[in-house]
């Protein structure tokens, strides 16, 4: 298997042709096919437009860039604790065919005062982003991607958030793919919050999944969605601690969205909810996803 990007790793070379040894014996999801065999024929995407920014509380860079620079953080980090890449042979795919992304680190105790936005263009059918929140930050990242590939394409997102951070993560990525998978997973430490904003709106048809793992006492998740085409919503979460929650709040179109119930992934006694509401009560709402979703 040759390295996708020209200067890689030796970590990241042999996690890939791990992932491809190994990926018959993981589980498998409805319809993969359509993904991996388009896949195969080892189509690299391109990208601009990633955020670039070194400062003394933030670091952005493109994740090709990444994977030499912050080489330990990522070797820990890059689908180990939000997506798993022995979760499914989709997902040990995808990582051995990632070939753009973002990454941003966010320091300890930093407050972020305005939103970090990212918004590249590409033509991708692998691209994937990894943030990591540290210790004590407070911060507010904008995922607005552009997509062109017409090939099914799977965007992954990762975030990581340090022990009493604080973060409102916001997405509303536009694609031209004919079949999408957006996962969107998070591993938060203890005492953290994290608040979800997912704007999916599709031509065509995606599969949206949403995880957390809250990972100790007083840890709340909050997820809010909006959904319009076809689509499928996947949510669960894991976690233990006193005073750990998560509550899923859904507009959607419902007689186009499907889905399983928002449930916890292991089977481990966490309190859950979940709401969901028709797409159009968005407009009479405050949150940030009013602006971005057109509502009839």
């Amino acid at each position: 298997m040759a390295k996708i990007w020209k200067k890689e790793p030796a970590w990241l070379e042999k996690k890939r042709q791990l992932a491809v040894l190994l990926q018959s014996r993981f589980s498998t999801l409805p319809g993969q096919e359509e993904w991996v065999d388009h896949w195969q024929k080892r189509t690299t995407g391109v990208s601009r437009g990633w955020l670039s920014l070194q400062e003394d509380s933030l670091t952005a860079m493109p994740l090709e860039q990444a994977v030499n620079e912050y080489s330990t953080l990522l070797q820990e980090n890059l689908m180990e604790k939000a997506i798993f890449w022995q979760d499914s042979q989709l997902a040990a795919m995808h990582l051995a065919n990632i070939d753009c992304g973002q990454f941003i680190y966010l320091r300890p105790q930093i407050t972020q005062e305005r939103p970090v936005v990212f918004s590249p263009h590409l033509n991708s059918a692998n691209t994937h982003n990894i943030i990591v929140i540290s210790a004590g930050a407070n911060a507010v990242i904008e995922e607005r991607m552009v997509n062109d590939t017409l090939l099914p394409s799977y965007e992954g997102t990762e975030i990581l958030v340090g022990a009493n951070a604080h973060v409102t993560y916001r997405q509303a990525n536009r694609s031209t793919s004919k079949n999408i998978y957006r996962a969107i997973h998070a591993y938060q430490a203890h005492g953290s919050t994290l608040q979800f904003e997912v704007a999916s709106q599709v031509q065509t048809k995606a599969t949206v999944d949403l995880y957390s793992f809250l990972d100790g006492q007083n840890t709340q998740w909050a997820p809010t969605i909006a959904l319009s085409g076809t689509q499928r919503l996947t949510a669960m979460v894991d976690g233990f601690g006193k005073g750990t929650s998560a509550t899923l709040t859904q507009y959607r179109d419902l007689e186009m969205v499907t889905g399983a119930p928002f449930k916890v992934k292991a089977g481990e006694r966490l309190p859950i909810n979940e709401d969901i509401h028709p797409l159009k009560e968005l407009a009479s709402s405050e949150r940030w996803l009013k602006q971005i979703m057109t509502v009839e």
